[in-house]
């Protein structure tokens, strides 16, 4: 077992509950229509839990039940929503840019936003940068390591900065289709108007 996938071990093995179903993504046609690859921990991460929150932290992924949690649909609407308000994600560009922040988790009232920093050519090289949804640019989080190791860190506390957090155990809550859009129903039209920013 490679590095990343014994990470992933580990945060199994915190999670209530898991389910032991493997969830089967069509990545080459994701990472055609992303323009890029993706890390090989965070495919393994997807396939093993799907959509979902780790402890109201949101895994963002290809075709989730809920469009709020879909990688794809998020990263075109971050970079929109950068074009429209820059400076948000200072000093950081916005992917599709070279270099850009691509986000792949989102926490329960932006307490927590995780993003990868696309600045290597080898995309289990990126690192993750995370912030809160409102923070400074003196407040970027940077952690060298797959994303199961970095989530294993973040809630066993053993992962430096303010988010760092020691519950006995990780309680994972499957996404479904109105999981986080249950206020009102979801319009595809209303989509181009919808912004990460969580306090929308």
């Amino acid at each position: 077992m490679d590095l990343a996938g014994a990470w992933n071990e580990r945060l199994a093995g915190l999670v209530e509950g898991r389910a032991a179903r493997r969830r089967e993504v069509d990545w080459a046609g994701v990472e055609a229509r992303l323009g890029t690859g993706l890390p090989h921990g965070y495919r393994l991460l997807v396939e093993r839990f799907g959509a979902g929150a780790f402890n109201g932290l949101s895994l963002l992924v290809p075709q989730a039940p809920d469009p709020l949690l879909d990688l794809e649909r998020n990263a075109v609407h971050l970079s929109a929503s950068a074009a429209e308000r820059p400076g948000r994600l200072d000093p950081y560009p916005v992917f599709p840019a070279p270099g850009g922040l691509l986000q792949w988790a989102d926490g329960e009232d932006g307490h927590l936003q995780a993003y990868w920093l696309t600045d290597a050519g080898d995309p289990d090289r990126w690192p993750v940068l995370s912030n809160s949804a409102d923070g400074t640019p003196e407040e970027w989080e940077r952690f060298d390591g797959p994303v199961g190791q970095y989530l294993f860190r973040l809630f066993t506390g053993r992962h430096p900065g303010a988010h760092a957090g020691r519950p006995p155990s990780v309680r994972f809550e499957p996404a479904g289709p109105t999981a986080r859009s249950a206020v009102e129903p979801w319009e595809d039209e209303g989509f181009a108007e919808w912004s990460p920013d969580p306090h929308w």
